[in-house]
Formats: C-alpha cells, sequence, structure tokens
C-alpha cells in the first residue's frame, strides 16, 4: 500500500510539480587505485551508497581505466530506469523519478565487488526486504549486502 501512494505521489508530483530533487545533480565516481590491497579496494564507485531526493540527476564521473556502469536489473525498482554505460557513452546521466533502492555494478569490475547502491526517496521496509532477496552472489553481492547493512544502521 506505501509503495502503491508513494507512486501515485510521484505520478501526481511529475504532472504538476516539480519533484524534491528535480535540477539537483549528484556525483559518483569509478575509481582504480592501484595502491589498494584488496581487489574490492582497487576497483570501487565514490560514494558507494547514494542518498538522494526524487528527481535528482546522478552523473557517472571518471571513467579512467576500463568501467562501465550497469544498473542490476532486479535491483530496479518497477518502473524504474535501467542504464549501461561505457566510457564511450556520450552522456552518463540518469534521473531518478521512481522511489526506491536501485543497485549499481561496473560489468567488468563487478567480480571483484565494485557495485553501490542508490537510495532514490523515502525507502522502507518493503523497500528494503525487496532489496535484499535480489541481491546477487559473489563478491558483488557481499558489497551489496554490506552497503544494506549499513543503509539499515546494523
Amino acid at each position: 500500500m506505501k509503495r502503491i501512494l508513494s507512486t501515485l505521489l510521484v505520478s501526481v508530483l511529475m504532472a504538476g510539480g516539480a519533484l524534491a530533487g528535480e535540477g539537483k545533480t549528484y556525483s559518483v565516481n569509478q575509481v582504480t587505485d592501484a595502491s589498494a590491497n584488496t581487489p574490492s579496494h582497487m576497483f570501487r564507485f565514490e560514494p558507494d551508497l547514494l542518498e538522494v531526493p526524487l528527481g535528482a540527476t546522478v552523473k557517472f564521473d571518471n571513467f579512467d581505466g576500463n568501467h562501465t556502469v550497469i544498473s542490476i536489473k532486479k535491483m530496479t525498482p518497477d518502473g524504474g530506469p535501467k542504464f549501461k554505460f561505457s566510457k564511450m557513452s556520450p552522456d552518463r546521466n540518469v534521473t531518478f523519478d521512481t522511489p526506491g533502492i536501485y543497485g549499481v555494478t561496473c560489468g567488468i569490475h563487478g567480480r571483484f565487488g565494485m557495485a553501490m547502491i542508490i537510495k532514490v526517496g523515502e525507502d522502507s521496509a518493503e523497500d528494503l526486504e525487496g532489496a535484499r532477496s535480489v541481491v546477487p552472489g559473489g563478491r558483488m553481492g557481499t558489497k551489496i549486502s554490506q552497503i544494506l547493512d549499513r543503509l539499515e544502521g546494523k
């Protein structure tokens, strides 16, 4: 019920009013740190947890190295944007008009744990439970689980 009301509110705002984060841009960097002591520290997103209001735009910067930015299909809320960027992508901006928890990875370095979470709008226990139910395996899943723990305040 909470999700339905939230989606209706977004629809109403989009039809006639401005979203809270409309016009605001947040940056995420892809990092390759050759001095890191583990692969998960060598290849990473900064920040790895980004909390933004509805209507905010996220710009993925710093495509040094061989990185991509991919939305994790099962960790994208219904109606939310799906994206796949490489360093050759001319526009690496995503506007988030659908609330929820989004999983993001690098298609090349995800196996080393290069993953992040973007939380859009106010989260709910349903959002966290839904995200936890589709966490992928391997180091990427370990990283996402750690970020979800931080989001829950564990």
